[in-house]
């Protein structure tokens, strides 16, 4: 009974260690142009929002592990978000890794993100659209999702901040510019009717005097 449970757990232990890598790093795995499997996703995961990442695609002649070489001069990728425009990408390969590219960018907003590459490889003609999720690759999140037990602002949101701060200390700024101003405008508009007074009493009794 000892051994069978040993031989359980071990053979246990085993599964979880083959499935960790998938559970570790989710990618969508997909046939293009009849001749080429690729796997897309994220080149780190999970996905955060602020943070340097990169779109990402292996492609391996289909059924082999043959990497296919010099696909960053012929495709690049699309990527869009939230129903925007896509906005076009260059994939440039990595070292010691053939046959995989990517294209680096940081994520702004969490939510699904959409990746067309576009272009072909070795001449057959490439279209396909990869959209993330959770039978694909992951989504982008934010970087509080994994914070414990405070969160810290992300460098974006710690930046709009900042800009909103400024911003307010501006108008206030402007706005003590502003009573300044009227405050002098206000005391030289009363200096000036303050004389015109005194002129006007000098006047009256000038005036007053040569008449008596």
């Amino acid at each position: 009974m000892r051994r069978l449970t040993l031989a359980f757990a071990a053979t246990l232990t085993l599964l979880v260690i083959i499935a960790a890598p998938g559970i570790v790093q989710a990618h969508e795995k997909r046939t293009i142009a009849g001749k080429y499997d690729v796997e897309v996703g994220w080149d780190q995961e999970p996905t955060l929002v602020g943070q340097l990442n990169a779109a990402s695609i292996s492609i391996t002649k289909t059924g082999t592990d043959e990497a296919v070489k010099g696909v960053d001069q012929t495709l690049k990728v699309r990527i869009a978000f939230g129903g925007n425009l896509p906005k076009e990408f260059p994939l440039h390969s990595v070292e010691g890794k053939d046959g995989y590219y990517v294209a680096d960018l940081m994520p702004t907003e969490a939510g699904s993100y959409i990746f067309t590459f576009v272009g072909d490889i070795e001449g057959n003609p490439v279209n396909e659209r990869f959209e993330s999720g959770p039978n694909t690759f992951d989504d982008v999140v934010s970087v509080d999702t994994y914070q414990f037990p405070k969160t810290i602002p992300d460098s974006l949101t710690l930046a709009s901040e900042v800009k909103a701060a400024a911003d307010d200390a501006n108008s206030l700024r402007g706005l003590a510019i502003a009573g300044i101003v009227l405050g002098v405008v206000g005391i030289l508009v009363g200096g000036a009717a303050l004389l015109t007074r005194r002129s006007a009493d000098r006047t009256s009794n000038t005036t007053n005097a040569n008449a008596s």
